[in-house]
């Protein structure tokens, strides 16, 4: 389906969204919503793909204590300013 067929479908449900009950409102929704993602519901059937070995490493707090002491350093040297609370 592309752009212009979605926006007709989407147009004709949202006009007669005013003759619609409740449960038929939220019906239209699932309609649309399996019409736009038709591909979100086979990855999220496919869990062959996912790397569930990965652990973090420290690598990324090392980074940012390193750029937040150098930032401390450089503003203490201009303006007297002492620290700075990001932790």
């Amino acid at each position: 389906m592309n752009r212009k067929e979605y926006d007709l479908v989407f147009q004709a449900l949202k006009n007669y969204r005013l003759y619609m009950t409740k449960e038929q409102e939220v019906l239209s929704e699932k309609i649309l919503d399996d019409l736009f993602y038709p591909e979100f519901d086979k990855l999220s059937n496919d869990d062959s793909e996912i790397n569930t070995d990965w652990q973090p490493d420290d690598t990324f707090d090392d980074t940012f204590d390193e750029i937040v002491a150098d930032a401390e350093e450089a503003l203490a040297n201009e303006s007297g300013i002492k620290s700075l609370n990001f932790r």
